[in-house]
C-alpha cells in the first residue's frame, strides 16, 4: 500500500447520521474491510469506460463516491469507504479539471488513431473528437513513410498535450517514445494504460450491524431469513450485543486498505491536502 494513492469517502458520517467522532467509535474495533478490484482503462472503448473515469475524478476532487457503484462491480446496496489506486493515477486526476483530463485522453487516442492503432475499438461517441484532434495535431499516416513519421508524431504529441492543458507529465505518456514502429500492439496498449483500482466497502448487513445498529432495519433486512426459520429475532439481538467485538476479518477483507482508510479519514481535509 505504500505506493497507492488513497481516496476516502468523507460522506460516511452524514450517511449514517452520526458525527465523525461517533462514526469512528462505531468502527473502532474493525481490523479489515472487504475489497473489490476493478480494472480501469484509459483507452475509452465504451460508455462505461468514460463513466469510470468521471467517477474517479469526482472521488479524487470531492471525496464523494460513486452515484453508480455497478461501474466498479459493486452492488448498489454496498457502501464504499476507500479507493486505492496507483499514486501516479491519483496525482494526475487531482492535477487537472475533468475537461482537461478528457482533452488529454482525446489527444492520446488521436495519436493512436493517426497511427492506425485500434481505431475500431475506440468509443464511437468519442470518435468525432478523436478524429478532429488527429487531423488538427498529427501528420497524415502514409504507409511508405511510417517509420519516418514516428519522430514527427512524437513531437506533435508533446505539442498537442501542452495545447490541450497537459501542463506536466501525467500517466498518458507519449505513445511514440522509444517505439520502433507506430503500430502499437493492442495488448501493449491495453496493459500500458490499464490500472487496478481497489475499493474497500461494507456490505449492507455490515453497515447495519456495525455502523447504524438499528434493530428495526435489521429485522426488515433479515425478514426472509426469519420467515424461513434460518434466523430468529434473538439471533439479531445476540449479534448486536456482541457487535463491539466484530473485527471484520474475512477471507475477502484486507487489513492494509482498512488501515489506510482509517489513517486518512481521521485526518481533516486540510491536513490531507497539506500532505500531513
Amino acid at each position: 500500500m505504500t505506493h497507492s494513492g488513497i481516496v476516502v469517502n468523507r460522506q460516511l458520517p452524514q450517511l449514517a447520521k452520526l458525527s465523525k467522532t461517533q462514526f469512528l467509535d462505531r468502527v473502532a474495533n474493525i481490523q479489515a474491510i472487504r475489497r473489490k478490484k476493478s480494472d480501469i482503462s484509459l483507452f475509452i472503448s465504451d460508455a462505461r469506460g468514460m463513466a469510470q473515469l468521471e467517477a474517479l475524478h469526482q472521488a479524487v476532487h470531492t471525496e464523494k463516491f460513486f452515484t453508480n457503484p455497478t461501474d466498479f462491480e459493486l452492488s448498489p446496496s454496498w457502501i464504499p469507504f476507500v479507493l486505492a489506486m496507483p499514486e501516479p493515477l491519483r496525482a494526475w486526476l487531482a492535477a487537472y479539471s475533468l475537461d482537461e483530463i478528457k482533452a488529454q485522453v482525446v489527444n492520446w487516442m488521436a495519436a493512436l488513431y493517426a497511427a492506425h492503432c485500434r481505431r475500431d475499438s475506440m468509443w464511437r461517441k468519442l470518435l468525432p473528437e478523436i478524429k478532429h484532434a488527429a487531423m488538427a495535431y498529427y501528420s497524415p499516416y502514409k504507409p511508405k513513410l511510417a517509420d519516418e513519421l514516428i519522430e514527427v508524431w512524437s513531437r506533435q504529441f508533446e505539442q498537442a498535450r501542452r495545447f490541450v492543458g497537459g501542463r506536466a507529465c501525467g500517466v498518458l505518456e507519449n505513445p511514440f517514445a522509444d517505439n520502433e514502429r507506430p503500430f502499437l500492439d493492442s495488448e501493449e496498449v491495453d496493459q500500458s494504460y490499464r490500472f487496478t483500482v481497489r475499493t474497500g466497502y461494507f456490505r449492507e448487513d455490515d453497515w447495519l450491524f456495525v455502523v447504524e445498529r438499528d434493530r428495526q432495519k435489521l429485522l426488515k433486512f433479515y425478514k426472509s431469513n426469519i420467515e424461513h426459520g434460518v434466523w430468529t429475532s434473538r439471533t439479531i439481538d445476540e449479534q448486536m450485543r456482541n457487535i463491539d467485538s466484530e473485527t471484520m476479518n474475512r477471507s475477502e477483507a484486507r487489513p492494509e486498505i482498512w488501515q489506510a482508510w482509517h489513517h486518512y479519514f481521521s485526518l481533516s481535509g486540510d491536513e490531507v491536502q497539506a500532505g500531513v
